[in-house]
């Protein structure tokens, strides 16, 4: 299997919420998972790009989850093509 830094449909664009996000090329519906976001060695965290450009929203469409010492992501709100993707931010401050 290739390594892709982004699951297929998904690219990193300017965001006119901070800096940039990531966005859909297409319909993905809910409960798609998109993949590892971060991982946890001792007490650092560790962003893969998709985690590094996902930006923080109250009102999510993608929620990540723990499976042992990774987060992975996954869709909880239907995203359309051209729509950004967002996570509510849980290890920062906002």
């Amino acid at each position: 299997m290739t390594y892709r830094a982004l699951p297929e449909g998904l690219f990193i664009a300017n965001s006119p919420i901070a800096g940039q996000g990531v966005f859909s090329r297409k319909d993905i519906p809910i409960g798609t998972e998109l993949g590892l976001s971060h991982i946890i060695d001792g007490t650092e965290i560790h962003r893969t790009p998709l985690g590094g450009f996902l930006n923080h929203s109250p009102y999510p469409n993608c929620e990540k989850y723990r499976v042992g010492m990774r987060y992975y992501v996954k869709v909880i709100k239907n995203i359309g093509p051209m729509e950004e993707l967002f996570l509510k931010y849980t290890f920062y401050k906002v």
